[in-house]
């Protein structure tokens, strides 16, 4: 775990790189207010550059938030967006120390590597070429080889004891702010991406991903290699496509019905992984998207986070979706609350208001049509109400977002609401098939030695 494994000298020097990076923004910040012109352009360009530079802590947020239009200006996501594929890079005797150690002093023998597509948060990635047979490879496959970067997991540790002694304080100088159990959040927060740095549990996610899309064929994900892979490499398939936010932004050309099929595979897709998979993946904005507009298919990428319920959860937050999309807001603050019985009646009673006015004002259409929005203002009434929403309610939240975005900039009249009503009304009984195979096969094991 990333908890314990830093120093006080290590928060000290950590802190003073922070305050080095953030003193030039202060002032540059103040100057392009005052005088605009070339000093904004320069502003820009510092606070990218600190930020990758500030780690992947850092790097991870500004990702998170460019993605988040309805919470942050458009310009700040429009220029931050470049850290989804253009992080900071490190060096290829980092890359060659990594892939020696994993596939030992002739690794050139098994794998070549052709050269770098992309860095992000947690590692970097280079399209290489397999040189030899294995468990799963064969000579001549074309593969994508992602390095975790170096000391990575030590800045994380590092950050991560920043703001959770950030969040202690928060919480002693504001005894109100308990509720929101800021070091969990915190712990909730470093265990999803350490879990990010380990290639070999990303491998695991991507077969999991793989199977639950077998019969979809118009969603891909690419398949590791485990016998090329360790916790600090993953050897996976290369990817088809580009990003989906080069076909949003008209960098890459395509007509208008291969965007409206690619908008509704999308919804289809992040419906899919909610309603019926139990399995979300945890990190999607438009970098780890790709599009192929000669097979009008999707590419899920990076799936070091993913998000997985236990039953119980899972029937909660179909339930709370539902009651939603039903437009009975009341029903869905019921949901919520039942799950925390300290909330203040007071309080309660004013979240399921707004919940319920949000609903009926949205009656003429559906929800998902408009979830960022609606989202946003549930978020705000349980933070006013000291409405504690499960972690997995805020991600499942931030999923739908991000796809509504890329839905809807593909295709502006798309209906998510009515691709989303048949996924919930099937999950159900997808939810009761899928428990009958798992007592069936349970079945099977206890007596395969009979």
């Amino acid at each position: 775990a990333v908890r314990g494994e830093t120093s006080w000298l290590g928060l000290w020097v950590a802190m003073c790189r922070l305050v080095c990076l953030a003193m030039p923004l202060s002032v540059l910040g103040a100057s392009a207010w005052l005088w605009g012109g070339w000093l904004e352009e320069v502003a820009w360009a510092y606070a990218l550059w600190a930020t990758q530079r500030a780690g992947p802590t850092a790097v991870k947020l500004a990702q998170w938030a460019s993605s988040r239009d309805d919470k942050f200006p458009a310009e700040f996501c429009a220029r931050f967006s470049a850290l989804q594929q253009r992080a900071a890079r490190h060096g290829w005797r980092h890359t060659e120390n990594a892939l020696r150690s994993t596939l030992g002093a002739e690794w050139r023998r098994k794998l070549r590597v052709e050269g770098l597509l992309g860095s992000g948060s947690a590692a970097q990635v280079y399209r290489g070429r397999v040189l030899t047979e294995t468990a799963d490879s064969r000579p001549g496959d074309a593969v994508a080889v992602k390095v975790v970067h170096p000391a990575a997991r030590r800045m994380l540790a590092t950050d991560l004891a920043l703001i959770r002694c950030a969040a202690h304080l928060v919480e002693w100088c504001w005894p109100s702010a308990k509720w929101l159990s800021l070091p969990a959040a915190v712990d909730e927060f470093g265990d999803s991406l350490e879990r990010q740095m380990d290639m070999l549990q990303e491998a695991r996610n991507l077969e999991k991903l793989s199977e639950n899309f077998a019969n979809m064929p118009t969603v891909r994900v690419p398949r590791p290699r485990p016998s090329l892979s360790s916790r600090d490499v993953l050897v996976e398939d290369l990817a088809p496509g580009v990003p989906v936010s080069e076909v949003v932004s008209r960098r890459v050309r395509a007509d208008q019905a291969t965007k409206t099929a690619l908008s509704r595979l999308g919804v289809d897709c992040v419906c899919k992984m909610i309603f019926h998979d139990n399995l979300v993946h945890g990190d999607l904005h438009p970098g780890n998207i790709f599009v192929d507009i000669d097979a009008a298919s999707l590419c899920l990428l990076d799936a070091g986070i993913v998000v997985e319920l236990g039953p119980d959860k899972h029937r909660h937050l179909v339930a709370v979706l539902g009651a939603l999309m039903r437009h009975d807001g009341a029903a869905a603050a019921r949901e919520i609350l039942k799950h925390q019985p300290h909330v203040d009646p007071a309080a309660a009673d004013n979240f399921a208001a707004v919940l319920a006015d949000i609903t009926a004002n949205c009656a003429d259409e559906a929800f998902f049509d408009h979830v960022g929005d609606y989202a946003s203002r549930i978020f705000h009434s349980a933070a006013a109400n000291r409405v504690s929403l499960p972690p997995y309610f805020v991600s499942t939240a931030v999923a739908i977002r991000v796809m509504e975005g890329v839905a809807n900039a593909l295709d502006k009249d798309v209906k998510i609401g009515d691709l989303a009503r048949p996924w919930l009304l099937s999950s159900a009984r997808h939810r009761r098939a899928h428990d009958d195979r798992l007592r069936h096969d349970d079945f099977d094991d206890a007596f395969s030695p009979f």
